[in-house]
């Protein structure tokens, strides 16, 4: 039991849910387009994404602490290492991407900027934003890693040298989904929050109507992907997709609840709805 926990806690606080996610929409996208999902492919996009979360938590540490403590005095105990382990994903990363091919390489340089943007920030967004980082307003966190996220499928069409229509198209829809699982976890951090002076939805408008705005999202989700398959815009099989927004609305609805456990719906729960992309895609297509 003891190893039990110390994975679940390692793959949870870890931030391994999360980079397993970006894989596997990747390997969806992929799918998609026609392709198979290489393990080159598949171990850049968690490369990438362990090492964006490692970047974000080693420059939020401070932050961290009253918002998930639990996370924080977990990851507190490799702190001097997190700057080491940032530096290698990436490094690693951009190697294999600069063996691919040039513009692939040249388009991951578009995350990397948004990840130092969003963690670390930057005196010159102050005259523009009025804060230093994207994350210190209204919706900019939210904006900046929904469309993060949403270039996965660019990204994997320029890896297979491929234009893509299909792929241009699903973007909006992870957009979307990336949206309200942000908001999901602002309603996590809200004290937190408003303590470190973050604007978030739910510290501006409150829980109640965060809510609502993540329905309203489910439901756009839902009603973008129906469109683009019923408009043969994407392969039938692509509906599967729409078991996510079903799914959304469970985990949201539990949150909505006082009682309960939000840490383990946001943290396993939420991130754990971007590891289902690729096998339901995957088992779509050969059934269908």
């Amino acid at each position: 039991m003891s190893l039990i926990t110390s994975i679940y806690r390692e793959l949870v606080m870890g931030g391994h849910i999360l980079a397993l996610g970006t894989a596997s929409i990747a390997a969806a996208s992929a799918i998609i387009l026609g392709g198979k999902p290489t393990a080159v492919l598949l171990i850049m996009a968690y490369l990438f994404s362990y090492g964006a979360y490692m970047m974000n938590r080693n420059a939020e540490m401070e932050e961290d602490a009253v918002s998930n403590p639990v996370r924080t005095g977990y990851l507190a105990r490799r702190g001097k290492y997190l700057p080491l382990i940032t530096l290698s994903c990436f490094a690693t990363g951009y190697l294999l991407a600069a063996l691919t091919n040039l513009f692939f390489f040249l388009a991951l340089l578009l995350p990397l900027f948004l990840s130092l943007l969003y963690s670390v920030g930057s005196g010159r967004l102050v005259p523009l934003l009025g804060a230093r980082k994207l994350k210190e307003k209204l919706l900019f966190k939210n904006v900046t890693i929904s469309f993060g996220w949403s270039l996965i499928p660019l990204l994997v069409a320029l890896y297979y040298q491929r234009v893509s229509l299909e792929l241009l198209l699903i973007a909006p829809f992870i957009f979307l989904r990336l949206m309200l699982n942000t908001i999901l976890f602002d309603v996590r951090d809200l004290e937190g929050d408003k303590a470190n002076g973050i604007r978030t939805l739910p510290v501006a408008f409150g829980g109640e109507r965060s809510f609502r705005a993540m329905a309203v999202l489910d439901l756009l989700s839902s009603l973008y992907l129906g469109a683009l398959v019923g408009l043969a815009l994407l392969p039938t099989y692509s509906l599967i997709l729409i078991l996510l927004p079903v799914y959304s609305s469970l985990y949201r609805w539990l949150a909505s609840s006082k009682k309960s456990m939000i840490g383990f719906l946001c943290d396993v729960v939420a991130d754990g709805e971007y590891v289902l992309w690729g096998p339901l895609i995957y088992l779509a297509k050969i059934l269908f």
